[in-house]
């Protein structure tokens, strides 16, 4: 009972009459932890991303972590116009001169150093942006891409609804997982980057739905 009060105040259970019951709703870690966690797979992930990216592109890339190894890969690419709520491409792009990047504005969300909420979202929608690279934080068939945050899912969704191509940056560890928010359907991106083949239901599923 003890070891069950413990868990308990630490949100992994939930504490009901005759048991209890495990909590996996996945929450966003501060942007820190994430960005020193798995950096080898972040680098495999973003590396095969930045394959998709070509001179004279358009795209928005997202607030993820992986997301943020991606701009690092893009050195050699020329003359990109870069739509990004992430705080970190923002700074770092201010070496890149040769890209022309747009900001979106909006409340500061200090846990993923990026910028989210309505403002973020409107000003996305005005725009006709030809690739977005986003990370979800979590992938299942039942709820769809998910995400713990009610300001990112407004920037998610907005960006979903403009984009001509959505490439998802998810590692294998989050396949499966449901969080808060749906902000789209698996069926709602082009291409999915990950770090190893999911399993045969997801493989299925990709192909019967054009992924």
């Amino acid at each position: 009972r003890r070891d069950l009060d413990t868990l308990s105040a630490k949100g992994v259970v939930n504490k009901i009459y005759g048991g209890v019951t495990s909590n996996k709703t996945q929450e966003t870690i501060p942007f820190e932890e994430r960005n020193i966690k798995n950096m080898d797979m972040k680098n495999r992930i973003a590396r095969k991303a930045a394959e998709f990216i070509d001179n004279d592109d358009t795209l928005f890339i997202d607030s993820g972590t992986t997301a943020t190894t991606l701009f690092n890969q893009l050195s050699e690419k020329k003359r990109l116009t870069l739509f990004t709520n992430n705080l970190e491409i923002v700074v770092k792009s201010i070496y890149a001169n040769d890209f022309h990047v747009v900001s979106t504005g909006g409340a500061l969300a200090r846990n993923t150093y990026s910028t989210v909420g309505p403002d973020a979202a409107r000003l996305l929608e005005r725009y006709n942006i030809k690739k977005a690279f986003m990370s979800a934080t979590g992938l299942s068939i039942g709820s769809g891409l998910t995400n713990s945050s009610q300001g990112e899912y407004e920037v998610k969704k907005a960006i979903i609804s403009r984009c001509h191509k959505v490439y998802m940056l998810i590692d294998s560890s989050k396949f499966g997982d449901v969080s808060l928010m749906t902000f789209g359907r698996i069926e709602d991106a082009d291409v999915i980057n990950t770090d190893k083949a999911p399993s045969q239901e997801y493989l299925d599923y990709f192909r019967e739905h054009g992924v």
